[in-house]
């Protein structure tokens, strides 16, 4: 997994440890592609707590040596997300429907032995009956919750912070032959994430159903909203629950993996999330607009005269200003490997650079540092790659454009006179009319006009 960070997952355990004074710029140099905060089920087994950042590793105690089986509890410990799922009766409209609900149930035993968590052995020691929780019709075909006890011990392949019986919950759908099959399955790991939600389909209809968890309301977020200040947001809408969950019928075309979940207003990193039903994954998709750099120097890029100043914190000013702004609840962030910086004609700093969020393209963005007053972001847009000028961002108040093409020879110039002298890879352009910008690349030669 390449340059990863587990950051909110890892806050209870890495408290203490204190990074390097370079670990950032190892980071960089090594590609800065940080996983954080959620625990990606898809992405394989975590046995250690581990934050690796430019090939340094770090690992907290998080999982015990094997030692004498324990004693078996009765039940789940305080605080087991889902042991609320073993009270009462079946809810929902096809509580009362037993020929579904045998179903569900057959579904779920035969399923363990697929799941992804099956190697983590939390299957092994199973505990009592299986419960079906909730049971009922969706916009996308018929949906059930089923909940068992199981008495979960140390493993190769499972993170435990305590062994003892904890509830398993299954998330169930029809399935292609119309039967019910278990879409996944989730267990309580201290300190990650739980995935309370689930999407069902039918003839091209999806739902998604939430479980209604303890605490404060819960809200539905469709996507993100990329915003002309460089800010990533979500906007969640509270959602309405009846017999412990809440059932949305989705737009059409809507993709899972942009959903999210969150405790209302939304505004803090969410302890929630959507089960994930896609490929196994290794690791992110390389989003980036450029992320191949052999060493650390290549992606730094001066873009004007006197900018030998802004060098050495260029990247780290770059990312953590993108950094503040952008979603919170991202799985996996691509911080931008490469930055121009320079310095205006009124002496404002200038960084430019990308960043890539999960799946999303990436976004460009040129932070601007005046000599007084506030940060300022201004977004580029998602870039294209198969352009002469795939980085072009006009920056405020009447101070030119800041430009980019990685391997590139840029030069600018106004009203069809004399070329500047020319800059590798990144170009301040100072305001002027009809500024156009000569792009010198892989034996060709294109002129960009500027607007």
């Amino acid at each position: 997994m390449t340059e990863t960070e587990l950051k909110q997952r890892l806050s209870a355990d890495v408290d203490s440890v204190e990074a390097p004074s370079d670990l950032l710029d190892r980071a960089r140099a090594g590609g800065a592609r940080r996983l954080r905060r959620r625990r990606f089920l898809a992405a394989g087994a975590i046995a250690l707590t581990t934050v690796v950042v430019g090939g340094v590793a770090v690992t907290a105690p998080a999982v015990l040596d094997h030692r004498s089986d324990p004693p078996v509890a009765s039940r789940p410990g305080e605080g087991d997300p889902y042991a609320f799922l073993m009270n009462g009766p079946t809810r929902g409209d096809l509580a009362g429907d037993t020929a579904y609900l045998r179903q569900v149930l057959e579904a779920w035993r035969s399923s363990h032995g697929r799941s992804i968590n099956h190697d983590r052995g939390i299957f092994n020691h199973m505990q009592g009956d299986a419960k079906v929780a909730w049971a009922g019709n969706t916009p996308g075909g018929r949906a059930a919750i089923v909940v068992e006890n199981s008495d979960l011990r140390n493993h190769s392949d499972v993170q435990l912070y305590h062994e003892g019986v904890a509830a398993l919950v299954g998330y169930v759908g029809d399935g292609k032959d119309g039967k019910p099959t278990v879409l996944g399955d989730d267990y309580p790991v201290p300190g990650a994430s739980q995935q309370t939600a689930f999407v069902v389909e039918k003839d091209g209809t999806k739902a998604l159903v939430a479980l209604q968890m303890p605490g404060k309301p819960i809200g539905l977020s469709l996507g993100r909203t990329y915003a002309e200040d460089g800010s990533v947001k979500r906007t969640y809408n509270q959602l309405t629950f009846r017999d412990r969950v809440a059932i949305v019928k989705l737009p059409a075309g809507q993709k899972v993996d942009d959903l999210k979940i969150n405790r209302m207003p939304g505004t803090a990193f969410s302890s929630l999330s959507v089960l994930y039903t896609g490929p196994a994954m290794t690791e992110t998709p390389e989003n980036r607009l450029w992320s191949d750099f052999a060493q650390e120097s290549d992606g730094l890029w001066p873009m004007s005269d006197g900018a030998n100043k802004l060098r050495s914190k260029a990247n780290e000013l770059f990312n953590d200003a993108i950094g503040k702004v952008s979603d919170p609840n991202a799985n996996s962030t691509a911080f931008s490997i490469w930055t121009g910086y320079g310095v205006t004609t009124n002496g404002t700093a200038v960084y430019l650079g990308e960043q890539a969020l999960d799946n999303d393209p990436t976004h460009l963005y040129a932070v601007l540092k005046p000599k007084t007053g506030n940060l300022r972001i201004v977004g580029g847009g998602v870039p294209d790659a198969a352009t002469a000028l795939p980085v072009a961002i006009k920056l405020p108040d009447n101070q030119g454009w800041a430009v980019a093409r990685k391997d590139a020879q840029l030069s600018y110039r106004y009203d069809g006179g004399t070329w500047s002298p020319a800059r590798s890879n990144a170009l301040l352009v100072p305001a002027g009319s009809r500024a156009e910008v000569k792009v010198e690349a892989g034996g060709t030669t294109d002129v960009v006009p500027l607007s």
